[in-house]
Formats: structure tokens, sequence, C-alpha cells
């Protein structure tokens, strides 16, 4: 479900102050209790918020991953600019792994430009933006939807992806960080990426500057792993000395 405009705004005061009382939210927006506490359930129902005491705040855990819907309402701005750089490595008459990622998602429109371009993706997202490009190929895997991202995953999902060989996995995260390499919230989007990853010759990260710095649950990859590193502002000399050492191509957007 797509949120309405007031929603919308509820999602923006929440994500800014990080946590806020209902009276607060109300007297902010003007509304009645009874609307706030209906646009309140219907945003904890979806998995965006957690509420409690008479506070609402984003859902934020290392063991739980965040709802497509906050995903892909946050960022936007770095995501173009690291979806228009990331356009620059792909190819006509090439075939991509695609994650669930609100991220990737950003990339796949650009690819109408390319002829004859074969995708297959775990996200149901990327998959119907993918129906509006005539000259790419979808494939979207069999296993269980998992209404919260949207995604498809499951013994069945890696299995499919088993079937292909692709040029490259173009992939988001969780997060990055030096002690653990890529993470995810998530063992089941772990290890559909590391299948997908398995079956690609080039892997490519996108990740904006929040996710640095950042350790969730499962673990993906090292950084010996990803070939290119996108994102949209400088990491700090650390993780530059490290994607080095790694043989990691770093790229600003």
């Amino acid at each position: 479900m797509i949120l309405n405009e007031r929603q919308r705004k509820i999602f923006e005061i929440i994500k800014k102050e990080k946590t806020i009382s209902n009276k607060s939210l109300q007297n902010k927006l003007f509304i009645s209790e009874s609307t706030l506490r209906r646009d309140l359930n219907e945003m904890e129902r979806q998995g965006i918020i957690h509420r409690t005491h008479g506070h609402s705040s984003l859902i934020e855990s290392s063991s739980r991953e965040s709802s497509i819907l906050v995903r892909v309402q946050t960022q936007v701005k770095e995501k173009n600019s690291i979806a228009v750089k990331c356009a620059t490595l792909l190819s006509k008459n090439e075939s991509y792994f695609v994650d669930s990622s609100s991220t990737a998602g950003y990339v796949l429109p650009l690819l109408d430009n390319l002829p004859n371009v074969t995708v297959i993706t775990n996200g149901l997202n990327n998959a119907a933006i993918l129906t509006q490009s005539p000259n790419v190929r979808v494939y979207l895997p069999g296993g269980i939807i998992y209404n919260n991202t949207n995604s498809v995953l499951g013994i069945d999902t890696v299995n499919y992806i088993k079937h292909f060989n692709c040029n490259a996995f173009i992939f988001s995260c969780g997060g990055i960080s030096l002690a653990s390499g890529i993470t995810e919230a998530s063992l089941e989007q772990a290890l559909v990426k590391r299948e997908m990853m398995n079956h690609s010759k080039v892997h490519i990260l996108l990740v904006d500057h929040t996710k640095f710095d950042k350790i969730f649950l499962c673990k993906t990859c090292e950084f010996e792993d990803i070939d290119y590193v996108i994102t949209d502002k400088m990491p700090s000399e650390a993780y530059i000395e490290a994607f080095k050492k790694s043989g990691t191509t770093l790229l600003i957007a």
C-alpha cells in the first residue's frame, strides 16, 4: 500500500525526530486524535513504525528489515545519483542479477536505453518497474513472498538462481562496516544475495552514506567479494584503504 499525503507527513516528522509523542504529532498536523490513531495503526501494520506508551518511532533493528515503504522514500536524491553512476558500468546484450533493494530499483529505468538486456530479480517492486521496459527480459524466481520488503526469498529462490550465470550482480545492503563487511538484517536475504554473487562475474554494491558503520545480524560478504562500491559521499580514509587492499573500486556519484 502507498502512504497517503497525511501519512507521508507523519513519516517525515518521525524520521526527523526519531521518536515523538502522539500529542506532538497531533499538534504539528492539526488533526484529531482519532484520525492520527487510524494513520498510526495503518503505518504500524505495514511495518513502518513502532508504537509504545503514547510515542511513535521508525522501526530500526539489526535483525529486522525495514519496510519497503520506508526505504523507497529515504535518500531519494542520493539513490538517483548512485543509479546514474551505476548505469555507466552496464552494457547492451548483458544479463544482470538485481536484488530487491530500493536502491537497485533506481537503476532499472535506466536500462531502457540498453537493447537485449536480461534481469533476474527477487524484488516484486523491481520486477514491476521492469514491466515498463520493452527491451528487458525479466525473470522472477519462485519462493516465499515477504510482504514487508516485497521480496521473494527461501530455498526455492536460491535453487532457481542456480539456473543462471550473469554478467553482473547489482545490489545494496543493510549495512557496511570495517569490522563485519556487508551485512543484512535477514538471513534469507543474505543467502539469496550470496547465490546471486556466486553466479555472476562482476559484483556492484550500491550504498548511500547512511549505511556506513552499520552492522546487521547476517553477513552477506567481505569487501574482497565486491568489484565496485558506488556511494554518494567520500567515506573515511579507513574505508578507502580497506577498498584498496581488497581490490574494490570506489566510485563517488
